[in-house]
């Protein structure tokens, strides 16, 4: 009998760890050990993958099923001494990008598209840490997104989240289109949504579960108003919130500040810095890299 019950532990366990991707949690979150219902869903092929995570260390997954991996090649990368670029077969294989807010002041569009950037993401609002989630726009968007296009930049916009329910993700979506209006994008309509540290930020107790819902409902609202989404995260919330085998249909951007991505799923665009420095822009400014042999973006 004892036997018996020390095996049927030793499964629950080993359960809870491939539902979780990797047998650590995220202890930035307040997320209780609970599987809930939806969790069971995840599919995995079984195979433990050992990945170095420039900002996680050294970890432990189990592969999803379904999920393209990444297939870049490091010796493809190289930079000069403002922007990263990748190439294969000897032939260019990137777009290189900002990611600016309101709070990047006054931008000439004409200098940052003579520096070599040719696209932007940017910000057209987001929803508030507090319990009342407030959604606002971003006082800059529209006039960034037509000095961009006026430019001859191409131009994609994000939204930072905060959305704890389906029907919030819906709203923010619906909001983003409200703000767009007419508006045509080059680039995908990114849902930014952040685990908030040092904060007592509403979403804090989302279960991973939830997180994927959100996302995949936020996703399907902007593809219904005519845009292509793709989520924005750091490999944390890649590993540890998100079942990317429900999103594997939507491109990631990924944010991983280090010289080369480390990530293990397959990403289209990749934000290596925060610290950038590009003519037209005071201050510093986020880079990016937009990967064309990935990505199929106008």
């Amino acid at each position: 009998m004892k036997k018996t019950l020390c095996l049927l532990f030793s499964l629950l366990l080993t359960a809870s760890a491939v539902l979780c991707g990797c047998g650590e949690t995220d202890s930035s979150s307040s997320e209780t050990a609970a599987v809930r219902p939806t969790d069971t869903t995840v599919k995995t092929t079984g195979e433990k993958i050992h990945i170095n995570d420039s900002t996680l260390g050294e970890i432990w997954i189990t592969e999803l099923e379904g999920v393209r991996v990444n297939e870049l090649d490091n010796n493809g990368f190289t930079a000069d001494e403002n922007l990263k670029y990748y190439s294969e077969n000897g032939k260019p294989a990137s777009t290189e990008g900002v990611d600016v807010s309101e709070y990047s002041g006054e931008i000439d569009w004409e200098k940052v598209k003579e520096s070599g950037i040719d696209f932007a993401m940017i910000r057209v609002g987001g929803r508030g840490y507090g319990e009342e989630g407030k959604m606002y726009s971003d006082t800059k968007a529209i006039e960034y997104i037509n000095g961009a296009k006026n430019a001859g930049i191409k131009v994609g916009a994000y939204f930072f989240s905060q959305a704890v329910t389906t029907e919030e993700a819906v709203e923010e979506a619906d909001f983003v289109k409200s703000i767009l209006g007419d508006i045509k994008l080059d680039y995908p309509v990114a849902y930014d949504w952040e685990i908030i540290k040092n904060d007592d930020a509403r979403t804090d107790s989302v279960s991973a579960s939830q997180t994927t819902e959100c996302a995949r409902a936020f996703c399907d609202r902007i593809k219904e108003h005519g845009y292509t989404p793709i989520i924005y995260s750091p490999s944390r919330e890649l590993y540890f919130k998100y079942d990317l085998s429900r999103l594997a249909d939507i491109d990631i951007w990924y944010c991983e500040y280090a010289d080369v991505p480390t990530f293990y799923y397959e990403f289209s665009m990749w934000q290596y810095s925060e610290s950038g420095s590009i003519d037209g822009i005071e201050g510093q400014v986020d880079l990016n890299i937009c990967f064309t042999n990935v990505a199929d973006y106008d």
